[in-house]
C-alpha cells in the first residue's frame, strides 16, 4: 500500500510536467522536421538525449550544418550542469540498488530536479518508486510528443514552434521559483544567472551554465554556513 501511495503521489506531482512536456517536445518534433532532421533520428535523440535544450540546439546546428563533432561537444557542454544535480541528489539516493541510480540518472531534468530537490530539503525520503514513476511517466510523455510532432511535418510553421519553445525555461522557472526561498538560495541564484550571462554573452556556451552553477552553488553554501555560525553563536 506504501507503494501504491507514493505512486499516487509521484503521478500527481508529474501531471503538470506532464502536460508541458508533450507540446514541447511536440515542438522539437516540428522544427526537427522543418529542418530536415530524419523522424528517426528526432525520435532517438528524445529517448537518448532527452534534454530539451540540447534538443533544440542540436536542431538549429543541424540546420546550420554544423560538424558533427562540434555538435556533439556542444551538447555535451550544455548537459553538463546534470552533473551538479546529480551531485546534490546523490546523497538522497546513496542507498538504492545500482540499476536504481542509473535509471535516476538518465530521467534526471530540470524539471524534476526541481521538483525533487523541493521535496528533499523538505526532509523528505526519496525512494526509487517515487522517483522512478515520476520520471518515466515524464520522459514517456517526451518521447510520445516528439513522435507527434515528427508526424506533423510541416503542418506547423517554423516561426510559430520558435516561439512556443520559450515554454521550456518558463516551465523551469515557474517550478524553481515555488521551491526553497531565502538568502542563501536567492544569492546562489542571482549569482549563477549573472554568471552564465556573461558568459553567454562571451559566447562561451555550455561553459557558462557550469560555471554558474558551481560559483553560485559556493556562495549559497559560503552564505549559509555563515548564518549557522551566527545562529550557534
Amino acid at each position: 500500500m506504501k507503494r501504491r501511495e507514493e505512486m499516487t503521489v509521484a503521478l500527481r506531482d508529474a501531471i503538470p510536467i506532464i502536460i508541458a512536456y508533450f507540446p514541447l517536445s511536440m515542438t522539437f518534433g516540428v522544427l526537427a522536421s522543418a529542418s530536415g532532421l530524419p523522424a528517426l533520428y528526432s525520435i532517438l535523440s528524445s529517448v537518448w538525449v532527452y534534454s530539451g535544450g540540447a534538443q533544440f540546439m542540436l536542431v538549429s546546428m543541424f540546420a546550420e550544418a554544423i560538424v558533427p563533432m562540434t555538435i556533439i561537444t556542444t551538447i555535451l557542454l550544455v548537459n553538463l550542469r546534470h552533473v551538479l544535480y546529480g551531485a546534490t541528489l546523490g546523497p538522497s539516493v546513496k542507498e538504492w540498488r545500482e540499476p536504481y541510480k542509473w535509471l535516476a540518472a538518465l530521467g534526471l531534468t530540470d524539471e524534476i530536479f526541481a521538483v525533487v530537490s523541493s521535496r528533499v530539503n523538505k526532509g523528505e525520503q526519496l525512494t526509487p518508486t517515487y522517483y522512478l514513476t515520476f520520471a518515466i511517466s515524464a520522459y514517456g510523455s517526451w518521447i510520445l510528443g516528439t513522435i507527434a510532432g515528427s508526424g506533423l511535418g510541416g503542418a506547423v510553421t517554423p516561426d510559430v514552434a520558435n516561439i512556443l519553445s520559450f515554454a521550456l525555461p518558463a516551465l523551469f522557472l515557474a517550478l524553481l521559483f515555488g521551491g526553497q526561498r531565502g538568502m542563501a538560495s536567492m544569492l546562489a541564484a542571482c549569482t549563477g544567472a549573472v554568471v552564465a550571462t556573461i558568459a553567454g554573452m562571451l559566447h562561451l556556451g555550455g561553459i557558462g551554465l557550469v560555471a554558474g552553477g558551481l560559483i553560485g552553488a559556493t556562495i549559497g553554501l559560503l552564505v549559509t554556513m555563515k548564518l549557522r555560525l551566527k545562529q550557534v553563536k
